[in-house]
């Protein structure tokens, strides 16, 4: 297949898509351009990987990022002899250097973006509609692009509405990236350092294996769930049910009705025949949250299911043709506890154990990627659409930044919850009422980031050593309990 000459450069948009509306225009002028979103903090990154294209117009995109770092590579790309634009409705910003500036070919036209576009291209616009049509594939692709590190959705979206078409022209893999968008976006595994970026793609890998059984491992609060919908909405299972069951806090009779569903008539009060969680999410997926609380007796109603792979409801013993019902299910667990421990002290079946465990994944706590609080406390804050308020300054979020939280992704959630019900614009009083409220029992002030890679890897390395204590010196138990390979496991003992 022939590379395209020309790679349009978008910003990722916001609420109304101004970015996939102004790079349909452009599409209409460059029809067989590549199509990719960009946010300014990343643009240099972009430039620098553009290799083989003869044009490239960038969309509205702010001159961000490190100056000389985007000074470098557009020079690179004069040097290639590569024809660059750069459309906008705002100037560029000051620290953007003249030399830049002018090999930038900078068109600037107040208004909107959209209307920069068709001055620039002499195209006109009449994609609104379309626009609207291709909305839910706009916004699942940005999650595409926080989330899964996919970006061929933004441009195959932009495309669907350069050439006017609606919902009937998506493909089945878009229209399934929608359906996922709806029921992720409440919780999304945000952050892109490299412990979460490591998570995501094990996600990804996993998917894949629609039969693999998975065991979350992380404290309260780290996103097992949001990973195990993840999983789920990624995987060929996703247009079933995805069936989440609490194992804590239950009696053990009312858990037993949850696991097998009951006929009618088999206790007081059951007037009808009720499905239970392995029948409802059958051919999709049945996630067994805080598992480790799961009572010994119906451990091994568990086990016997799982060995059977059919399941008998209650009233519906030793009646032929009623009650037993075969199932297809995959089993995400999660749990904070540690479940060999509990093996060990009798509290937890082994056998059911390594039923479960056939891969683990950790999911990190915060404090161990303090990096992220900032573009996971923006998400968070974006997604409760809160009146009156504008998005988080850079002041607030240095607030936030300042906290341990021991409660994790959850905390922080609650934290912002709490600015906006008190109407606390200062983050600093915030974060201290709240730690006086807590009696400073709680955050542990992380230390002033250095270089992000070098405390990074210092977070790692020191994770990877207690895990591999706890786990007697066994790296491969070690890599297990830590979801990862045994060459990292080595990598990081040292």
């Amino acid at each position: 297949m022939k590379r395209a000459e020309t790679l349009l450069l978008a910003g990722w948009d916001a609420e109304g898509h101004p970015y996939a509306h102004s790079a349909a225009l452009a599409l209409l002028a460059f029809p067989d351009a590549e199509v990719r979103g960009v946010s300014k903090a990343r643009l240099p990154e972009a430039l620098e990987a553009a290799k083989g294209y003869t044009r490239i117009v960038i969309l509205g995109v702010s001159l961000g990022g490190d100056p000389q770092r985007l000074a470098r590579s557009v020079s690179a790309l004069v040097q290639a002899k590569v024809a660059l634009r750069w459309i906008s409705a705002l100037p560029p910003s000051a620290s953007v250097g003249d030399a830049t500036r002018r090999a930038l070919s900078p068109f600037v036209r107040e208004g909107s973006l959209q209307e920069a576009v068709c001055a620039c291209l002499g195209v006109e616009d009449g994609l609104a509609r379309a626009v609207t049509a291709n909305a839910p594939l706009l916004e699942a692709a940005g999650y595409a692009h926080r989330t899964l590190e996919d970006d061929a959705v933004f441009g195959a979206a932009v495309r669907h509405v350069a050439r006017g078409e609606g919902q009937e022209a998506w493909s089945a893999d878009e229209r399934a990236l929608v359906r996922s968008h709806g029921a992720l976006a409440g919780a999304p595994l945000t952050g892109h350092s490299p412990v979460m970026q490591e998570v995501r793609r094990m996600i990804r890998q996993l998917a894949r294996h629609p039969e693999v059984r998975v065991l979350l491992l992380g404290e309260s609060g780290t996103g097992k769930e949001a990973a195990a919908l993840m999983l789920h909405h990624l995987s060929a299972r996703r247009d079933n049910e995805f069936v989440p069951l609490n194992c804590a806090g239950s009696n053990l009779q009312l858990l037993e009705a949850a696991f097998r569903g009951h006929e009618k008539g088999a206790f007081t009060g059951a007037s009808e025949a009720r499905p239970g969680v392995f029948e409802r999410a059958d051919g999709g997926t049945l996630f067994l949250d805080e598992v480790g609380e799961m009572p010994l007796e119906l451990q091994a109603t568990l086990l016997r299911i799982l060995q059977e792979g059919r399941v008998t409801r209650l009233g519906g013993e030793g009646r032929k043709g009623v009650g037993e019902r075969r199932v297809d299910v995959r089993i995400v667990a999660a749990t904070n506890r540690d479940l060999l421990r509990l093996v060990r002290e009798g509290r937890f079946r082994e056998d059911l154990f390594y039923r479960l465990n056939t891969v683990a994944l950790r999911m990190p706590a915060l404090r161990e990627h303090a990096e992220d609080i900032p573009e996971i406390a923006r998400d968070l804050w974006a997604r409760g659409r809160r009146d009156g308020w504008r998005a988080l300054g850079r002041a607030q979020v240095a607030a936030l930044a300042g906290y341990g939280y021991p409660g994790n992704v959850r905390e922080l959630a609650n934290l912002l919850e709490r600015a906006y019900a008190l109407d606390e614009r200062d983050f600093g009083k915030l974060v201290a009422g709240y730690r006086e409220a807590l009696g400073d029992g709680g955050g542990v002030e992380p230390a002033p980031p250095p270089g992000p890679s070098e405390r990074l890897e210092e977070v790692v390395r020191q994770h990877v050593r207690r895990v591999l204590e706890r786990q007697g010196g066994n790296v491969s138990r070690a890599a297990a309990a830590l979801g990862v390979s045994r060459n990292t496991v080595l990598k990081y003992r040292r």
